[in-house]
């Protein structure tokens, strides 16, 4: 016999939620949503409790202040990314950007490799779909897994022919060819977008009009090979954060 007093709720069919479509639960949408709703409200604390260098984004970004306000940390961004260098933001990155995500190019895992078959010409020639077809971590392939991914427009259409992700700096104190005076070449000779020549002095050089920061010079950089005894990361080139509006 049936109890009169219990009210019997139909079930929601998760195919009908979006949300649920994308992985997303109920508590982080509400969770995201607040925080979205609260940093849309005070605006300014977005720049006051930043970190003192800004973060590398995914790809797609309109500009920072959209991007925190949209962001509801779900990781959808990371968990998608074959690469390997979406990751999250801790403290050290400022409190605004907690658990927002950033790009890492110095993750481990194998090096970029060219394609089976092509030499650097060919590279060159026609650099995404053949930085989408190789093989190793550490770097952007512009695969757009990201924004794909992204539930909520914090990243949205990106077009590497235009737009950057951030642009390589040569770090002298790091790099092997300032302290030789020349004998490394290889963030030259594997940058798809011959975006790095060696001058007179036989020292890398950076043009940024053709540099996107997918980041395959930090990836191949030997430096961290050379002075692990520095206790840095960081390589004799590297990925900065510069927005991603190339120049003209």
């Amino acid at each position: 016999m049936s109890n009169p007093e219990r009210e019997v709720t139909p079930e929601l069919s998760t195919e009908q939620s979006p949300a649920n479509s994308l992985g997303i639960t109920r508590r982080s949408m509400v969770v995201g949503g607040v925080g979205a709703a609260t940093l849309l409200v005070f605006g300014g604390v977005v720049k006051a409790t930043a970190g003192e260098i800004a973060p590398i984004r995914p790809p797609g970004i309109i500009d920072e202040e959209h991007f925190i306000a949209t962001c509801i940390r779900c990781d959808r961004c990371r968990t998608a990314c074959p690469t390997d260098i979406v990751v999250t933001c801790g403290l050290e990155d400022g409190i605004i950007n907690i658990r927002t995500p950033r790009l890492d190019f110095y993750v481990g895992g194998k090096s970029y490799r060219r394609p089976e078959g092509l030499d650097q010409e060919a590279v060159i020639a026609d650099p995404y779909p053949n930085l989408l077809a190789a093989a190793g971590t550490g770097f952007c392939n512009f695969c757009r897994l990201c924004i794909d991914n992204c539930p909520t427009g914090a990243l949205q259409s990106f077009n590497p022919e235009t737009q950057w992700i951030g642009e390589a700096v040569i770090d002298p104190y790091l790099c092997i060819a300032f302290e030789k005076l020349g004998g490394c070449e290889k963030c030259a000779d594997y940058c798809p977008f011959e975006a790095i020549t060696i001058d007179e002095n036989r020292l890398p050089v950076v043009d940024p009009s053709k540099c996107n920061g997918c980041g395959v010079c930090v990836n191949i950089c030997p430096s961290s090979t050379y002075r692990t005894y520095k206790g840095s990361k960081k390589r004799g080139i590297n990925i900065e954060s510069t927005g991603q509006v190339r120049p003209s």
